[in-house]
């Protein structure tokens, strides 16, 4: 994969996400680091600049962390439009995920939807159910009308995301066995 792609597209949600994971951290609510994916430099410029390089291994999620001794991982999208495209979210992500719950860990996606300002915690079942649809003749994308089933993040007053709550929300409903199935958010409009 070439290093001049599009897989950057949630690099200002995930900047907003590190300020948040900062004063987690500070403050001992939780410990989140940001997964850096190493790359090998095939060519740089005189000033040192890369200008070809190439990623040694596909990335798996954004952040991995652990808050109250629960594990997690997700990952960040961002939209101007109505819709996630499900070509931003990748096959081997949601297996990884999907290995992560098996241990006992939780999965999810935060995404930002541009258009309404507004942030989601999207349970990794959500993306896998849009995902196994698609595979079937489905749509290529998860729709805002999906959110119902998502989890709204709020903002600190300073302006970061406060998603811990969040993963609370998702861990009461994955103990309470949450119907995530979506078949009837299909018709919902903001």
């Amino acid at each position: 994969m070439a290093w001049r792609t599009s897989g950057h597209r949630g690099d200002a949600l995930e900047n907003l996400i590190e300020l948040s994971n900062d004063y987690y951290r500070l403050h001992g609510y939780a410990r989140v680091d940001k997964i850096s994916i190493p790359i090998t430099v095939v060519n740089q410029n005189d000033q040192g600049q890369i200008v070809k390089a190439y990623f040694e291994r596909r990335s798996t999620v954004d952040f991995l962390g652990i808050a109250q001794g629960i594990f997690f991982c997700f990952d960040c999208k961002e939209t101007e439009g109505l819709s996630l495209p499900l070509s931003n979210i990748h096959d081997h992500q949601i297996t990884y995920m999907e290995d992560i719950r098996k241990q006992g860990g939780v999965s999810f996606f935060i995404f930002h939807f541009k258009r309404f300002d507004e942030y989601y915690l999207v349970p990794y079942e959500i993306a896998e159910y849009y995902k196994n649809r698609m595979a079937s003749g489905g749509r290529k994308s998860i729709p805002y009308s999906a959110m119902k089933k998502a989890v709204r993040i709020g903002l600190f007053m300073d302006g970061m995301l406060n998603y811990l709550p969040s993963i609370n929300v998702y861990l009461d409903q994955l103990e309470n066995g949450y119907d995530y199935s979506l078949d009837e958010c299909h018709n919902i409009h903001r």
